[in-house]
C-alpha cells in the first residue's frame, strides 16, 4: 500500500479500499499471490488489454483490484499482466480485506459485448454493424476472415470509426436490398463494403442481380453465384471460401467473362489462396 498522506485508505471493518498507481515491478509482486486455480491466465485477452494501455485507449472505470483477508489476489490479473506486458503504469482502485467467499460473486454478470458499445453511441443495427467492423478488421490487417483474433471495443471502435461512412452506406444498402441469396448477413454487408469502394456502378448492378436473380441466367456471373450458394447452403462453409466464390464472380463480371460455375482451390481457402477482387480497369 503507498503512504496514506498520498493515498488515503477507506476502511469498512475489515474492508480497506485506496487508490494505486501500478507500474511493471508492481504488478509482479501483486501477481506472485495470484492463486492460478481461481482463473486461468488467458493470453489473449490480457495482450488486447496491454495493446490499449500501450496505445493510450485504456480508460479507468473503477472495477477494482481485489485481494482477500489472506492477502492473496483474486481479481485483476489481466490487468494487471497488461501493466507488466504493456510497460505501462495504470492507476487502479484496490480493495482489500474482502472475504474468501467473495471470490463466488466476483465477475458473474453478464459482459458488455462491443454491441453494447455502439447501442450506447446511439448507432443501429448494432449487431451486424459489429460484425462487419470485425470482418473490415481483418481484411485490413491481411488476416483470414476467419481469424479468430479478438479485438478490444477501443481497436474496433477505432476501425468504425475510420471507416463510419462507408459502413453506414454498406449497411443501409445490405438492409435495404431485397436477397435470396445464401450469403450471411455479415457477409452480404462485407461484400457491398469492398466492391462498393472498388466501382459504385458496377457493384450496384452486380451485387443487385446476385441478390434478386432478376434478367440474369445461365453464362451471368451473378447467376453462377447464386448457384453455388444455393448448391453449399447446407454445407459448413468457411467465411473465405464463401468470399472467394464472390470475388471471382465480381472478377468474371467486371472482366465481362461467361462462367457457369465458381469453383473453390483444391486445398483449404487460406487469406492468400483467396481471389483477390479487381476493378473494372484490370
Amino acid at each position: 500500500m503507498l503512504d496514506e498522506t498520498t493515498n488515503p485508505t477507506i476502511k469498512y471493518g475489515d474492508v480497506v479500499a485506496w487508490f494505486e498507481t501500478v507500474g511493471p515491478e508492481r504488478a509482479k509482486e501483486l501477481l506472485s499471490s495470484y492463486n492460478e486455480d481461481y482463473r486461468k491466465y488467458r493470453p489473449t485477452y490480457g495482450a488486447g488489454l496491454a495493446r490499449d494501455m500501450k496505445a493510450g485507449h485504456w480508460n479507468f472505470d473503477g472495477s477494482p483490484i481485489r485481494i482477500d483477508v489472506n492477502g492473496n489476489l483474486f481479481d485483476g490479473q489481466h490487468r494487471l499482466h497488461a501493466v507488466e506486458e504493456s510497460q505501462t503504469f495504470q492507476t487502479f482502485l484496490f480493495i482489500a480485506g474482502l472475504p474468501v467467499e467473495a471470490y463466488n460473486t466476483t465477475d458473474t454478470g453478464l459482459p458488455r459485448s462491443y454491441r453494447d458499445n455502439l447501442r450506447r453511441r446511439g448507432f443501429t443495427n448494432v449487431t451486424l454493424r459489429s460484425s462487419l467492423v470485425r470482418l473490415i478488421a481483418k481484411w485490413e490487417a491481411g488476416l483470414s476472415l476467419d481469424d479468430t483474433k479478438r479485438l478490444t471495443n477501443a481497436e474496433n471502435d477505432e476501425v468504425h470509426d475510420r471507416h463510419v461512412d462507408t459502413i453506414n452506406r454498406a449497411l443501409e444498402l445490405a438492409i435495404n436490398t431485397k436477397r435470396r441469396l445464401d450469403l450471411p448477413s455479415s457477409l452480404w454487408a462485407f461484400s457491398w463494403w469492398v466492391l462498393r469502394d472498388i466501382d459504385i456502378e458496377k457493384a450496384h448492378t452486380f451485387l443487385v442481380a446476385a441478390a434478386q436473380g432478376e434478367n440474369i441466367g445461365k453464362g451471368d456471373p451473378a447467376y453462377a453465384l447464386r448457384n453455388r450458394l444455393y448448391d453449399d447452403r447446407d454445407s459448413d462453409r468457411t467465411r473465405n471460401e464463401l468470399m472467394h466464390l464472390v470475388f471471382q464472380a465480381w472478377n468474371a463480371f467486371v472482366r465481362g467473362d461467361k462462367i457457369t460455375r465458381l469453383h473453390y482451390p483444391k486445398s483449404f481457402v487460406t487469406r492468400d489462396k483467396m481471389e483477390v477482387p479487381i476493378n473494372g480497369a484490370s
